[in-house]
């Protein structure tokens, strides 16, 4: 069993043992404890942090998902491929963000380390279509790759690549920073930010290299990401800054939509928006997804519910409601076993969510597995569209017999960058200042848009936005699907769809009979005497 976080130890104006604690823990959960599963896979994961469209998942031979969704875990060896509107974006642990467009498919090939330490390593196999990528830049404790075909890409410093697969072997441009490209055994070449080259499949050695970079109708889409990732950004506190891996845009969320009070005795403890409301319950909308590894995990259906759902620990207090404290982080998945609920103290009569059992063994349909059904959860009391007030940031509360008042915000982190204006010296020019910009923690020497080399011809401008729909397939593209995941990978169906997907719905359909503890929430998870 994990460390507790030592906000577990108190709650109201009492003292628990933490033996008692962790035995009651058991007790009330022994649906949710480690199942016999494999561990012999690597135990990292990222984040799948946005979903727009049709995209699936899948790992090796076996469907995960005929729809994917958001904050679900991806673990090594996972392929994400998107139809003929799918968009998807994966956030890693330093800050690293990679995106693919419609028509597209990605493999996370390599994740290994520590989700909270050093010595990571990952490798990601862009199989097809056209993917966005920005790094953080290898040294010797986090590194990153991107390979397609027989070329690998690494970064130097934060670098914002693009690599499309729609003309083989493949076009790379580089907004930002500096690539290094291993293409097959004997070639190798460096980009800088302006730059772009389209491969030689018959010669290596005998590429198109350009100073400019032709814009794509799909960057505009990864700018306008660029730009929420920014916005959520915008409240960051010294709660979150002061987190392992605190350039993860998951911390961001946190800020964007709950508070923070630091607690005597026990440190940081956050409440998001909705729990404002008598009867909230953190695990009463979301997911349960099977996986192969660790059989049916939770994923939450709160845009902000990844971290407080993959460490740290949930409690209720009587006073204040519920409250996350982050705690040492260690995954759930860490120790090799199957989902443990999060739960440290929980309200009198509380329903556990209840796990479904093991799915086997999975029917074929046309040739293939189709995946474990996906066990929809929704516990919520709120009807309609009715939205609970937030906590007012200026009010104070009492947490653990503690009057505290919220964490006021501080600067953002994440300064957005221009990748269309070209300023100043260029990497060209033999008076250049170092550049100036190291990705999410801001600007080092001022706001300063990223240089792009102003070169005569240079053809790289803003990508015009469509007079119609603006998540349409760039009218460059081959008018017959380009998607073409791996041998033996799932193959999605391709819908035509000719406008962007529309908003979830505000409740999620019942769940199955059985599974996920669906249902009212009890009158016990209010707050109680």
């Amino acid at each position: 069993m994990k460390r507790m976080n030592k906000a577990l130890v108190r709650h109201g104006t009492g003292i628990l043992g933490v033996a008692a604690l962790v035995l009651g823990t058991l007790a009330l959960a022994p649906s949710l404890m480690a199942e016999d599963t494999d561990a012999s896979e690597a135990s990292r994961a990222v984040r799948l942090s946005n979903v727009e469209g049709e995209v699936h998942l899948s790992q090796g031979n076996q469907p995960l998902a005929d729809q994917a969704v958001a904050n679900t875990p991806l673990f090594e060896g996972t392929t994400i491929n998107t139809g003929n509107d799918g968009r998807a974006e994966v956030q890693f642990e330093d800050g690293s963000v990679a995106r693919i467009s419609p028509q597209s498919s990605l493999t996370l090939a390599l994740l290994r380390g520590s989700g909270t330490g050093s010595d990571r390593d990952a490798e990601l196999q862009l199989n097809s279509g056209l993917g966005y990528f920005e790094l953080q830049g290898d040294n010797d404790s986090n590194r990153v790759q991107i390979r397609f075909g027989d070329t690998v890409v690494s970064a130097g410093g934060f670098t914002v690549i693009r690599i499309s697969l729609d003309k083989a072997p493949g076009e790379v441009a580089v907004f930002s920073g500096n690539a290094h490209l291993e293409v097959g055994a004997n070639a190798a070449l460096d980009l800088h930010g302006g730059e772009s080259v389209a491969l030689n499949a018959n010669d290596p050695n005998n590429y198109n290299l350009s100073e400019s970079i032709e814009p794509d109708s799909w960057d505009t889409w990864n700018s306008d990401r660029d730009q929420a990732l920014t916005s959520a950004s915008a409240g960051r506190t010294a709660a979150t800054n002061n987190q392992p891996d605190s350039n993860n845009p998951a911390w961001s969320d946190l800020d964007a939509n709950g508070n923070w009070y630091n607690v005597p005795d026990q440190g940081y403890v956050w409440s998001p928006n909705e729990a404002a409301t008598q009867g909230w319950d953190p695990y009463g909308n979301g997911y349960w997804l099977s996986t192969p590894a660790y059989g049916y995990t939770w994923i939450s259906g709160y845009p902000w519910g990844y971290l407080p759902y993959q460490c740290g620990a949930w409690n209720y207090y009587h006073s204040f409601g519920w409250g996350w404290a982050p705690g040492t982080c260690t995954p759930w998945w860490g120790g090799g076993g199957g989902y443990v609920v999060n739960i440290g103290i929980a309200p009198h009569s509380y329903r556990y969510p209840v796990r479904p059992h093991p799915y086997n063994p999975r029917p074929m349909v046309a040739g293939r597995a189709t995946p474990a059904p996906m066990v929809v959860v929704d516990r919520r009391t709120l009807a309609g569209n009715i939205t609970p007030a937030p906590r007012d940031r200026s009010g104070s509360v009492m947490i653990a017999g503690n009057i505290v008042h919220p964490l006021k915000p501080i600067q953002p982190t994440r300064e957005p960058y221009n990748r269309f204006a070209p300023v100043g010296p260029t990497h060209n020019s033999p008076n250049a200042p170092a550049s100036s910009y190291d990705g999410r923690s801001g600007m080092q020497n001022g706001p300063r848009a990223i240089a792009v080399p102003a070169h005569p011809g240079n053809t790289y401008s803003p990508a015009p936005r469509p007079s119609g729909n603006i998540y349409a397939p760039p009218p460059s593209r081959p008018s017959g699907s380009t998607y073409a995941p791996p041998p033996q990978v799932y193959h999605p169906a391709a819908p035509v769809h000719t406008a962007p997907p529309p908003p979830p719905p505000a409740s999620h359909p019942a769940p199955p009979s059985g599974g996920g503890g669906g249902g009212a929430h009890p009158s016990g998870g209010g707050p109680h005497r």
